[in-house]
């Protein structure tokens, strides 16, 4: 009988009006560097289409995070955030499609701000 027991966080749930059934599993890497690794299982009932999304995340120092995620389509998206106040966030991200290079990027930038 081994010492430990294997915990695996996983979850399912179903949404949008019963046509999307997903499945997401999170493994944390290193919690002094809050490393993680997670990836989602989603398929559509109407349209018989399967995502797998796989991504992970980093922390740079006690006030930066780092994200990153690819998906089976092609979509790779990337954030940078940073905490310039307590509870107060400025993020960077972008999306491009691998398959598709000639089509334009997004790029996206939003300010939280927490009294």
């Amino acid at each position: 009988m081994p010492d430990k027991i294997l915990n695996l966080p996983f979850s399912w749930c179903r949404n949008n009006k019963f046509d999307l059934v997903s499945a997401s599993y999170y493994h944390t890497v290193s919690p002094l560097t809050n490393t993680a690794v997670g990836g989602e299982f989603t398929h559509s009932f109407s349209s018989s289409e399967n995502t797998i999304t796989v991504g992970t995340q980093h922390s740079l120092d006690p006030l930066t995070n780092v994200k990153a995620r690819v998906n089976n389509a092609g979509k790779v998206s990337a954030l940078i955030q940073h905490e310039w106040r307590p509870k107060s966030l400025i993020t960077v991200s972008t999306e491009v499609d691998a398959k598709a290079f000639d089509k334009s990027a997004k790029f996206g930038l939003a300010l939280a701000l927490k009294p």
